[in-house]
């Protein structure tokens, strides 16, 4: 049995399921002899069994979800390869696959349907998809018991393969934090889910003390409610945009923060809180199911909603004591997620689906991701 690593859905340019995704499939690459189906981000060393089309990448254009699922439909691969994919992306016509789902954000957040086609795919192909899996991972136990209980996909066919930091690049640098012009951070796409409008309204509780930075992709309908907001209440001077960054800008800018603040309304995981920890920032994230399973004690935790709540955790972050106590039990949470669990995780998973995988293990090899595409 040879295993087939999907990355057809990959760009240049990754964020939180790109990362994922390479680093997954490089741990892979140091395990088993991997066949490849390529996209246009970084590959591990493998076998590139065929180059999937740039136009269908995650990122690329509104229709690339209809690009990618047309392609997907036309794909064939022989019966004797047991294909993985690090995300929801697989390829509906193998009966012998193993899908990553991440999370169900927006399936449940229906009224904010900005992004319709994305409710359409986990809707109404996702269902389709699952019939062809051998089994679904997954990033958190929580998303784990999300996904039987909404589609019904048996809970022992679904397995947890978490996310992870690097350490090593995401580290703690004291010399960066802001003393003059102190800053409190958000991260991730400029959406609803994230939760921007909230942080705004609760201003009153930190704009005195910090100015926000909104590190992010911006656009469509909620960028522009979040510059109205901005302007009504007159924070222009107090909030900062940046689009994206790349990896090492994002790194400085954790270090430089006096805190990350996260308070989605739903999460699957939710990577940029852990990244944050690494790099010895304290983080406020929304008191909800997966937070509290990833950050446990590390976190400081907000009612969404509630002003007293968000007034008290701002005020904590001028608290060396209680800084000092999130940032220490920070260091069990990274200790637990690392991208060599992550991937020793998925390996216990894949030969648990598949136990003839043993047959296609390395014996030896430094597998670095290569970039293919140069």
């Amino acid at each position: 049995m040879k295993l087939v690593c999907n990355l057809s859905m990959l760009y240049p340019e990754p964020t939180g399921l790109g990362v994922y995704s390479e680093h997954c499939c490089a741990g892979l690459a140091e395990r088993f002899d991997l066949d490849l189906i390529a996209g246009s981000g970084k590959l591990p060393r493998g076998t590139v069994l065929l180059k999937a089309p740039e136009s269908i990448a995650i990122g690329h254009g509104k229709f690339a979800w209809w690009r990618r699922y047309l392609w997907a439909r036309s794909l064939r691969i022989d019966s004797n390869r047991l294909v993985y994919t690090p995300t929801q992306h697989g390829l509906y016509s193998h009966p012998d696959q193993i899908i990553t789902v991440h999370d169900l954000n927006y399936l449940h957040v229906r009224k904010f349907n900005y992004f319709p086609q994305i409710y359409i795919f986990f809707r109404f192909l996702l269902p389709r998809l699952l019939k062809k899996c051998r089994a679904l991972f997954t990033v958190s136990e929580t998303t784990r018991q999300d996904l039987h209980r909404t589609y019904g996909y048996p809970l022992e066919k679904i397995y947890v393969v978490p996310n992870g930091v690097d350490t090593a690049t995401f580290s703690p640098d004291p010399s960066k934090r802001a003393a003059s012009n102190p800053y409190l951070m958000m991260v991730g796409g400029r959406h609803p889910i994230k939760n921007v409008l909230e942080v705004l309204d609760m201003a009153e509780y930190w704009k005195k003390s910090y100015r926000l930075v909104l590190a992010s992709h911006g656009q469509g309908r909620y960028q522009r409610m979040i510059e109205q907001k901005v302007l009504d209440l007159g924070l222009s001077d107090r909030v900062e945009y940046k689009d994206y960054l790349t990896h090492n800008e994002l790194i400085s800018l954790y270090q430089g923060a006096t805190a990350l603040v996260y308070p989605s309304l739903i999460e699957g995981f939710g990577i940029p809180p852990i990244e944050a920890l690494a790099c010895g920032t304290p983080v406020i994230v929304s008191d909800i199911p997966v937070f509290r399973e990833v950050l446990g004690d590390a976190g400081q935790f907000v009612k969404l909603g509630n002003p007293q709540s968000w007034g008290d955790a701002i005020n904590s972050l001028s608290d060396s004591s209680t800084v000092q106590y999130h940032l220490t039990e920070g260091q069990k949470v990274l200790s637990k997620f690392t991208w060599s669990n992550a991937v020793d995780a998925l390996e216990r998973a894949l030969l648990s689906v598949e136990p003839r995988l043993e047959d296609s293990r390395r014996i030896s090899g430094n597998c670095d991701l290569i970039n293919r595409h140069e």
